[in-house]
């Protein structure tokens, strides 16, 4: 990864990369399993209060945690993923997500904004 420019909240930005690093895994719950098994609070549940409770990812978070509009936009498509299975499957567990059909576009949208946070053509 190239240097960042200088971010507010660049633990935010970690977090974040982590997130996206379970989205893309071949299992997540396997990842969210051994979370819980060290004491930690992990699972789809989690994913959701990152990305919607705690965190807008919009415009602007960039200076405090995103360096780009388009860092913005690959962000909002994993939102935009994850929330088609919400409407479908409502409050479920871990399962009823990843073994969703709508899954693979969660990996996909996930993937894409995982290799914009790591394109150093954002950074300038």
């Amino acid at each position: 990864m190239t240097d960042l420019p200088t971010l507010l909240w660049p633990h935010l930005r970690v977090e974040l990369t982590q997130y996206l690093a379970e989205l893309t895994a071949d299992d997540p719950k396997a990842l969210w399993q051994e979370a819980r098994q060290l004491g930690l609070v992990s699972g789809i549940d989690q994913v959701f209060h990152f990305f919607f409770d705690d965190h807008d990812f919009d415009r602007s978070a960039v200076g405090y945690s995103l360096v780009s509009k388009a860092e913005v936009q690959s962000i909002e498509a994993v939102k935009l993923a994850l929330e088609a299975i919400l409407d479908l499957v409502g409050d479920a567990g871990d399962d009823d997500f990843v073994c969703h059909p709508l899954w693979g576009e969660v990996r996909r949208a996930a993937a894409v904004a995982s290799d914009r946070l790591n394109d150093g053509d954002d950074v300038r």
